[in-house]
């Protein structure tokens, strides 16, 4: 059997919450959860990579499957079918986010738990509820405990970790398979953060969608018995020692769930307004004000300078990686550059799903504007940061005549 001290409590947490331990505001917030986790996905559905894990899923079946989103009504093995939709979600980058010592977007997990709701059968919409609370209160409490990101690592770790523990209570596993489930799920997929460095491309949205996916496939060998590696987050090789350095991680956060506390996390996460990266929406909303005040479209020849002032977690994510997030060539790397998102904001008045077509993507007048900019790191912003994701955008205009 498995043991790991870490492991077991989130294990005997997940599977020991009842619906009737939720409040009222928590189911509330869930279903809200599920319904934008739905939008974004549908909304995603005619994107290139979306297209290509749909057309492979259809042609894996198996007597484990569950339906591939989109109005088809196709059915897929149940990874496949996890992995396809997950992606659906998190395409656009428009899906909720939480921001600690961590960033992650919890709802990545929302369409792992529902597949496995599917798969089951007789489980009620109360027991899908519970897991997703459920799910969420341990992917917020990890990202709380321990920074992945400043040691090379993906944020998906913890969405593996959070969704096995889900997906167990939703699948009957007992403690000891769901605790070798985690340890599946857990040693053998080490995601790194390459992922989200450099040009992204169409992995940046599949990293979470594996992690589910290898989530899925674990909790079904778990569940006939087949066994994981001792101890896979506090092993003396595990989790923590590789991943986190081999101490920077807050135990107590997690070994809390002893007591088997009303899963509430959920309210500390954030439904995004605009689809962009999240420490760069109060920039585009800066840049609205901006350009209402203006009074129109800020166009380059306008302009002298443009500086943003920013906070350091903004700076390693969204801006550092020259010359890429200076000159995005795709999707995926426009919606994670601070200073694309803010220059179509000076120029549109917002930024929308349209704005992300190739051709607007490599706009000459967003990338002018671009050239114009300065980033800076400013101390007094950071300290506000993860309270809040503070920019502030300086906007030199020409003076008239010149």
């Amino acid at each position: 059997m498995v043991k790991d001290s870490v492991g077991e409590v989130i294990i005997h947490y997940a599977l020991n919450v009842k619906f009737e331990d939720l409040d009222q505001q928590v189911i509330n917030e869930v279903k809200r959860r599920v319904l934008d986790g739905l939008g974004v996905a549908l909304a995603a559905f005619m994107a290139e990579p979306v297209k290509i894990a749909r057309s492979i899923a259809k042609n894996h079946r198996s007597n484990v499957e569950a339906t591939v989103w989109g109005g088809t009504l196709d059915t897929s093995s149940i990874e496949w079918a996890v992995f396809t939709n997950a992606l659906m979600v998190r395409y656009l980058d428009y899906n909720d986010t939480y921001l600690s010592k961590e960033p992650l977007h919890p709802s990545d997990m929302i369409p792992a738990l529902f597949a496995a709701a599917e798969y089951r059968g007789g489980l009620s919409g109360r027991d899908l509820i519970t897991a997703i609370a459920t799910s969420y209160e341990i992917g917020v409490r990890l990202c709380d405990a321990g920074s992945l990101r400043l040691h090379g690592w993906d944020h998906v770790n913890y969405i593996g970790i959070a969704v096995t523990a889900g997906l167990a209570k939703l699948m009957g596993l007992s403690e000891s398979e769901a605790l070798n489930a985690l340890s599946i799920a857990t040693v053998p997929h080490a995601a790194m953060r390459q992922s989200r460095v450099g040009e992204l491309s169409h992995w940046k949205a599949a990293a979470t969608a594996n992690s589910s996916r290898n989530a899925v496939f674990a909790v079904l060998l778990a569940r006939e018995g087949f066994t994981g590696p001792d101890a896979p987050l506090k092993g003396e090789m595990g989790f923590i020692r590789q991943l986190l350095a081999g101490g920077e991680f807050n135990d107590k956060l997690i070994l809390d769930l002893s007591s088997i506390p009303s899963p509430k996390r959920i309210l500390d996460t954030y439904i995004k307004p605009y689809p962009v990266e999240y420490h760069a929406q109060s920039a585009v909303d800066a840049a609205r004000m901006i350009r209402q005040e203006y009074g129109k479209a800020v166009e380059p020849d306008d302009v002298e300078a443009i500086t943003i002032d920013t906070f350091k977690a903004a700076y390693d994510i969204i801006v550092k990686d020259p010359p890429e997030k200076w000159d995005p060539k795709t999707k995926e790397t426009a919606d994670h550059s601070l200073m694309w998102v803010t220059a179509v904001a000076l120029l549109y008045g917002t930024v929308e799903l349209y704005h992300y077509k190739p051709e607007n993507i490599r706009d000459s007048r967003v990338l002018s504007l671009i050239r114009k900019m300065k980033v800076n790191v400013d101390p007094e912003l950071d300290k506000l940061y993860p309270s809040a994701i503070p920019n502030r955008i300086t906007v030199k205009f020409r003076t008239v005549g010149n």
